[in-house]
């Protein structure tokens, strides 16, 4: 099947290639999901069939506080999957001292039909049911289609672009070569995104998909302690918006710190990222928002005030649902199951039902 479809995708993509790049996607040419389902809903993207072996229910605990999980406490099953860096997408990998460059490093140096067969035999192998009519999640981090928001770890993805165009430009000044690098980055990390998620879209037409943390905001940083995204950020996102009227979903990241941020300065950070996530949407993309329910920076469980704080600033906004998200590395243990199974039931859990 898989060999029958995937060539088929490819002509699309051929013959819309040849239109102007604003114009790259036909909605005629893609099944999108109904945009009157407006149920809200709180799903379960935790990896807690690794605690099978311990005995532990929580099938019975999610169906306690109307969460919504997949059948048989499966990781990807007919409600919700996640797909991790999935295909062959260009980036710069550290392998112990030294770095490999997996198809190219960068987008512009890289092999978009390479990467679209990979990705679609990793759709047919992991979501195997062709009905699937779950939120479907592509999250992929290694870099961002903005050349500038690659700051920090991400950087050597601008100074690996920069040098290819140094290389091909060595007379160029600097300003030019920093420009073209951007130019040439930006136009290939668009058609990696755009076509993976069309892909998606093609192979498993009744799902409603989107790719993990858009629309970014860095809200609440070291550099920008403010409420609302920097204006920076807020144009390059509407630079962003084919890839926004392609999602059907939206799922902004609303993971917590503790080390360096008030109370206050939590609930300022999730009301910006869902207030952007709100400005950029398009007519019938949901906004399904990722919470983690341990702080990103110390891997305790989130206290109850600031579960109940951020699960207030939820339930007063215009959003669709909420992704509670969870590592592998949070269960497993034995002893790791039964504090994730206590907190939820303790905690979480009756938040949940008191506030949604």
């Amino acid at each position: 099947m898989l060999q029958g479809l995937l060539p088929v995708f490819l002509a699309l993509l051929l013959e819309l290639a040849v239109q102007e790049e604003d114009a790259r996607v036909n909605s005629n040419d893609i099944q999108y999901r109904n945009p009157e389902d407006k149920q809200f809903k709180i799903y379960w993207n935790i990896p807690t069939f690794q605690c099978d072996s311990h005995k532990l229910n929580f099938t019975n605990l999610a169906e306690k506080y109307n969460i919504t999980q997949n059948e048989n406490d499966r990781f990807r099953g007919e409600d919700i999957a996640i797909l991790y860096d999935p295909g062959d997408f260009p980036a710069i990998l550290k392998n112990g001292t030294s770095t490999v460059l997996r198809n190219g490093g960068v987008p512009q140096e890289g092999n978009l039909t390479l990467h679209l067969e990979i990705f679609a035999a990793l759709v047919e192998e992991l979501i195997p049911d062709v009905e699937f009519a779950g939120i479907g999640i592509i999250d992929f981090e290694s870099w961002r289609p903005i050349f500038r928001q690659n700051f920090g770890t991400l950087s050597p993805y601008k100074d690996l672009s920069i040098s290819i165009e140094k290389r091909k430009h060595p007379l160029w000044p600097s300003s030019w070569v920093e420009k073209e690098a951007t130019k040439r980055f930006e136009l290939y990390a668009r058609r990696f995104m755009e076509d993976t998620l069309l892909l998606a879209k093609y192979l498993r037409p009744n799902a409603s998909w989107g790719y993990y943390a858009y629309p970014y905001c860095f809200n609440m940083s070291p550099s920008n302690m403010n409420r609302n995204c920097p204006k920076e950020v807020t144009q390059e996102n509407d630079r962003t918006k084919w890839l926004f009227e392609l999602s059907d979903n939206l799922y902004p990241s609303i993971y917590l710190g503790n080390l360096r941020l008030t109370a206050n300065n939590k609930v300022e950070m999730v009301e910006g990222r869902i207030k952007e996530a709100r400005r950029v949407v398009q007519n019938g993309t949901k906004i399904i928002p990722y919470f983690w329910y341990k702080y990103h920076d110390t891997k305790q469980f989130v206290s109850k005030d600031d579960v109940f704080n951020v699960f207030t600033v939820l339930s007063t906004s215009v959003i669709d649902g909420v992704v509670l998200w969870g590592s592998s590395l949070d269960v497993n243990t034995k002893s790791k199951c039964l504090h994730l199974f206590q907190y939820i039931d303790d905690v979480l859990g009756p938040l949940l039902l008191n506030s949604f």
